[in-house]
């Protein structure tokens, strides 16, 4: 089982604080740097859960460029793309149970390079986070990518991944893009969904897995709603437990897409494994 994944490549920052911020002062906390972006979660927990992945995204040469991408290729995760110019950066605020995100895509002149190549070789799915959609000038060459994709057998998967973007984007627009990709499945949260109207994913051919935080995931399977509870545990940190999700699903059903968000909640960070 291969996952290829298209999208961001960053650096994550995860600050933990046990009081809210001062402001003009200085705030204790647990700082946590590792590779992020919501493509290259997907891709290392694929990993973890005894897939293989690859990632298709920007590839900055600068020191922390480097460290994000050795980080991913120690993982396990096949690294490509073009070259790109400064890093991107993801910072998640965790206090009393809560997450704040503040997201810096970096340069993203590697989108003008998507296409269709190695990278897509032998792959079960294709992996799209809404990211890539929502920035890049010219989404068509992700359309016409995931269409390759799909001609030689590959199922396409996509992630509404911003309710916020989404809105700015144009929710209309953003679905059509969604239903050009033609996926086999559609990741979204409850916000991400209802922002985009709720009116692509559900029945027909297209699973619809929707995220619901604390209260699990419902995944929507011929139309029919299979409402799954998260599996008992510690709840350490909550970020990128959506992405673990997916590559579970994608790599081994619904059973491992819950499995795969337990494991990634009962540690901190995003990835599989981080500090």
């Amino acid at each position: 089982m291969l996952v290829a994944c298209l999208g961001d490549v960053m650096l994550d920052v995860l600050v933990e604080t046990e009081a809210p911020l001062a402001s003009d002062d200085d705030t204790p906390a647990r700082i946590t740097l590792t590779a992020g972006g919501q493509a290259a979660n997907v891709a290392t927990w694929a990993v973890a859960l005894g897939g293989r992945a690859r990632v298709f995204g920007p590839r900055p040469d600068t020191g922390t460029g480097h460290l994000v991408e050795r980080s991913l290729t120690e993982r396990g995760v096949e690294v490509r793309g073009t070259a790109a110019g400064r890093t991107g950066a993801v910072l998640s605020l965790l206090h009393d149970g809560h997450r704040t995100m503040a997201s810096d895509p970096g340069d993203l002149g590697w989108l003008d390079e998507v296409r269709s190549g190695a990278w897509l070789e032998d792959a079960s799915w294709l992996f799209v986070s809404g990211y890539a959609l929502l920035r890049t000038p010219d989404p068509q060459r992700i359309v016409q990518t995931a269409a390759v994709a799909r001609a030689h057998g590959t199922r396409v998967a996509v992630d509404y991944s911003s309710a916020s973007m989404v809105e700015r984007f144009g929710a209309r627009r953003f679905t059509g893009l969604c239903e050009a990709l033609r996926p086999s499945v559609v990741f979204a949260t409850d916000a991400e969904w209802r922002v985009a109207g709720g009116s692509f994913g559900a029945g027909g051919t297209a699973v619809l897995v929707l995220k619901h935080g604390q209260r699990g995931a419902s995944f929507v399977i011929d139309g029919m709603p299979d409402l799954r509870e998260p599996h008992p545990g510690p709840v350490v940190d909550v970020t990128g437990a959506g992405d673990a999700l997916a590559a579970g699903y994608l790599v081994g059903g619904v059973d491992l897409a819950m499995e795969a968000a337990a494991q990634c909640v009962a540690q901190r960070g995003a990835q599989p494994g981080s500090p």
